[in-house]
């Protein structure tokens, strides 16, 4: 009851004991208790009043951290909800939570891999580098518990934790920190577990249900962030895949398309008859860049500037036909494709192509190969036709000195101005034949006896032609010493015979004159072969062919002109002493110099000419000595 010799004011009563009520927990109420003991309410009703306004105060902080939590946890939703950077969302999560749970420390741990370690992403109120980025494996700590628990867990001590095993590298990093008690909730999605969220503090300190409570709401807003972010990386990888996948859908059929497109136009020409350089131009017009055509050595068929080495194409086109694909090759800071041209038993040839990023090129590449190869074979058949129907009538001429059969296209085209015979000893016939006449084409024919190639030219440069014969064969059969030697001349088929022979003689010669890997002109050889060949008749026709007018003179009109012819070799070509010696005046032995000099052909200043003349002479004097003495 209120003293009624006192003033006693109702209203100063009532709003103390509102702002007694509206205070924090703990805060001084003197003021409420002297206005109690004023109003005369005995001590136990003043009691029951005091605790009934700070039950209030402990439901109004209630409130207000429950306001102020909910407050938060709704701006995280909004933010979730416009997700644009998940890291962001999650370190402004990470601070809220440290916020409102008042702890020292505040961090989210994801889980890094399959195997289920933990990295710590995101943190407030750390003080070490080492424990921000701090990884938990798999089984120790207590983040590996609440991960495998998928439940709150928390310790008032770290350091004497036993509900989970300790790793001394996660135990330095803690003490580091200076870390004492761990509160830890799961980040989880149905079966799927993300991470997890930690509260700690630098002392001892028990978690109350409240604080397990708020940071487990937290770290299902975490959860639904990584959550969302793993569904839209998987949706924008699955897009990704998808475009991807129909560029590629889309590149192969545009590389569909031009393949069949290449496919027709390289099958049509095939049909009519087009050539490899014919394909290759085919090739190049469709992919928009240089192509080369080597034949099996390795050579360009049209230019070859620009071309790698011929050893780094040889030996990637030879890679090439053992894998029967492309093969890339790299040269002074460029790219090119090499494929090999197929072939049955021999070099059909090489493609080779500027390379490029896509595969198109190179399946174009490929399926021309495969053309080239038909019109290889096709060219080879027709030739190894032609070639036997030559090599036949060749080997008739030089038997019989004329032929039945059809005459060559050479021959048709051009005559017959020489013959070379080349010494393929060593080598296998049929291949030296068919490259022979690949060589050859059509300006001459082939034919092979015994380990001799016979070649009847229809062109007037026949000994530069042997040559390039003979340098092609020497490569091809691994055979540099191999010697060819030509015969001039040729003009009628019946002659065709003797000259064959005459330079399959002269090749005989070469060996002991120790020459090889060359191509001879049988002229050259004339002499030598006179003094050094077994046939009988080679001398007389080695005389006759250089003196035969002056000995035919002599013997209608009974001069002495080869006496004079020889004494002038023997004393040194003195005119004066010829005539001292055969007893004539100086302008006799002069008359007679000048009706040689106009019976037979030749420089006589030129050296060779003089040493076959002296030659032709002495075995003249030599054959009378021997008429006479018999």
């Amino acid at each position: 009851m209120a003293d009624p010799g006192r003033d006693y004011d109702a209203a100063a009563f009532a709003r103390e004991l509102l702002a007694a009520a509206r205070a924090e927990p703990g805060a001084p109420d003197a003021g409420l208790g002297d206005l109690l003991a004023e109003s005369g309410i005995d001590a136990a009703q003043a009691r029951e009043v005091v605790a009934s306004a700070r039950e209030s105060q402990l439901s109004n902080a209630r409130l207000r951290r429950r306001t102020a939590e909910l407050e938060a946890l709704f701006s995280t939703a909004r933010e979730l909800v416009r997700l644009q950077d998940v890291d962001e969302v999650l370190d402004r999560l990470v601070e809220r939570a440290h916020q409102l749970m008042g702890t020292d420390v505040t961090y989210l741990s994801e889980v890094e891999n399959d195997a289920g370690d933990l990295r710590v992403r995101h943190s407030v109120g750390t003080v070490t580098p080492e424990f921000r980025d701090l990884v938990v494996p798999a089984g120790f700590g207590l983040a590996s518990k609440v991960a495998g628990t998928r439940e709150a867990s928390w310790v008032p001590s770290y350091q004497s934790m036993r509900e989970a095993p300790h790793d001394q590298h996660i135990d330095d990093a803690v003490e580091a920190e200076g870390l004492v008690s761990f509160l830890g909730v799961p980040l989880a999605i149905g079966d799927q577990v993300l991470g997890a969220l930690f509260a700690c503090n630098r002392f001892r300190y028990d978690y109350t249900p409240d604080e397990v409570l708020l940071l487990s709401a937290f770290a299902d807003h975490a959860a639904a962030v990584l959550h969302t972010a793993q569904v839209l990386a998987e949706r924008t990888a699955a897009i990704e895949r998808a475009e991807q996948a129909y560029r590629e859908l889309h590149e192969h059929l545009a590389a569909t398309e031009m393949a069949s497109g290449v496919h027709e136009e390289l099958t049509t020409a095939v049909m009519s008859g087009a050539t490899v350089v014919d394909l290759i131009g085919t090739v190049a017009n469709r992919l928009g860049r240089r192509v080369w055509a080597l034949d099996g050595s390795g050579r360009a068929l049209e230019g070859d500037e620009g071309l790698p080495r011929r050893r780094t194409l040889t030996d990637a086109a030879a890679r090439s036909r053992a894998t029967g694909y492309a093969e890339t090759i790299e040269e002074g800071g460029r790219s090119w494709l090499v494929i090999a041209i197929p072939g049955a038993d021999r070099d059909s040839g090489t493609i080779v192509a500027e390379a490029d990023d896509d595969d198109v090129g190179r399946r174009t590449l490929e399926r021309a190969a495969h053309a080239a190869a038909l019109v290889s074979f096709k060219r080879d058949a027709v030739e190894a036709i032609r070639a036997e129907r030559d090599a036949r009538w060749l080997m008739e001429v030089i038997e019989h000195g004329t032929s039945d059969a059809e005459l060559p296209q050479a021959m048709r085209e051009g005559e017959a101005t020489a013959c070379a015979v080349l010494d393929i000893r060593g080598g296998e016939s049929i291949a030296a034949t068919a490259t022979a006449s690949q060589v050859v084409a059509e300006r001459g024919v082939v034919a092979a006896q015994d380990h001799h190639l016979i070649i009847v030219w229809a062109t007037p440069g026949a000994l530069a032609e042997t040559e390039r014969v003979r340098a092609v064969l020497a490569e091809r059969l691994d055979a540099p010493h191999l010697p060819a030697v030509v015969r001039t001349g040729v003009t009628e088929l019946s002659e065709v015979g003797a000259a064959v022979r005459r330079a399959i003689g002269d090749l005989a010669l070469l060996s002991p004159l120790g020459i090889e890997g060359v191509t001879v002109s049988s002229d050259a050889l004339v002499p030598y072969h006179a003094l050094a060949s077994s046939d009988p008749g080679a001398a007389v026709r080695f005389v006759m062919e250089l003196l035969g007018p002056v000995l035919e003179w002599d013997e209608r009109r009974g001069t002495v002109l080869f006496d004079t012819l020889a004494c002038y070799v023997e004393v040194g070509q003195s005119r004066q002493r010829v005539a001292a010696r055969l007893r004539v005046h100086k302008n006799t032995v002069q008359q007679r110099l000048q009706r040689i000099q106009d019976l037979i052909t030749g420089d006589w200043h030129d050296p060779e000419y003089r040493f076959r003349l002296e030659a032709a002479v002495r075995l003249e004097r030599l054959r009378r000595a021997a008429r006479s003495s018999a």
